[in-house]
């Protein structure tokens, strides 16, 4: 009787996992099409910015300088800071969302079906889609904060090395948090590419609003302020907003000046009441992202015992 080898089976679990995320990552960037659309909606962000936001967000900020010494360059810079964020907050989630069409095909066209019906864990079948999803969204997203990088080093630099990377290092983590609800939400009532579309259409006209990406969120509802605490986007904009826009805010000359912005900003946040800085803001994404894997795990364990994971 042929013994059981541990270690060989692990090996060919990550082999098949590995082959099968290669194969989503060729997928999807040979349609080039469907990468045209991921880069969609920060397209969109940045036009509604340039066209109108922008001098908005400029005015509002002037009037709330009203009688204190600043330079234009530096409002502008906040505002852009402001801006620069909405646009990287918005991107790691339709884009996540958005690259998960490659399973809603291979589930529709029945390539899923095939997959299952092979010697393979329906567990390697399902980290395949969540790797594939976080190496593509992070290849664009990625893309688009180099495109920041290049706008702000053109109107106005005020950012650290620092800033730099923790401006890459949040874009991945959002990205993965994210991963997690498009990957569990593809596997379970996303089931044609009609729905998908339906269904990233609708997440990418609202998401903007709700994370703050369109008008910060100090300026909604109390009650809409508290649901939006329940999105992760909401947080991970947060700390973009706090790379983009502390260097400039650090020009004002008034601490209470620059408290007021942060607070208007939303760089600092109302957490139920009280205020949060960056630094709670970046625990709680992580405990946030932490919490979502765990219940990927539990409730994938679930449909796998009720045979409902990757069903029809």
């Amino acid at each position: 009787m042929k013994e059981h080898d541990p270690v060989k089976a692990l090996k060919n679990d990550v082999g098949i996992t590995a082959a099968l995320a290669v194969r989503g990552i060729k997928i999807f960037l040979a349609d080039k099409m469907g990468v045209f659309f991921a880069l969609l909606a920060p397209i969109i962000i940045l036009m509604l910015y340039l066209l109108f936001l922008g001098d908005i967000q400029i005015d509002a900020l002037k009037a709330q300088l009203e009688g204190i010494p600043y330079e234009e360059k530096t409002v502008s810079a906040i505002v852009d800071g402001w801006m620069i964020a909405g646009v990287m907050a918005v991107s790691c989630i339709t884009v996540t969302f958005t690259s998960q069409n490659v399973l809603v095909k291979d589930r529709e066209n029945g390539t899923l079906a095939d997959f299952l019906a092979a010697p393979v864990k329906r567990g390697a079948i399902a980290a395949s889609y969540m790797i594939f999803n976080i190496i593509v969204s992070a290849i664009i997203c990625l893309a688009v904060l180099c495109l920041a990088f290049i706008y702000l080093a053109i109107t106005g630099w005020y950012l650290t090395a620092a800033d730099v990377f923790a401006a890459i290092g949040n874009t991945l983590l959002s990205i993965i948090s994210v991963s997690v609800l498009a990957t569990l939400a593809s596997l379970t009532f996303i089931k044609t590419e009609g729905a998908h579309s339906g269904f990233v259409g609708i997440l990418s006209a609202a998401i903007g609003f709700l994370i703050g990406a369109y008008m910060p969120v100090s300026t909604f509802p109390t009650a809409i302020q508290y649901v939006t605490l329940f999105l992760p986007g909401t947080y991970s904009a947060g700390i973009f907003r706090s790379i983009f826009m502390e260097g400039a805010i650090a020009e004002l000359g008034f601490e209470p000046v620059r408290e007021g912005i942060r607070e208007a900003y939303s760089v600092n946040m109302d957490f139920f009441g009280k205020t949060i800085g960056v630094d709670i803001i970046a625990v709680i994404l992580v405990s946030v992202t932490v919490l979502l894997f765990a219940a990927y795990a539990v409730i994938q364990i679930i449909l796998v015992k009720k045979n409902k994971f990757f069903n029809k």
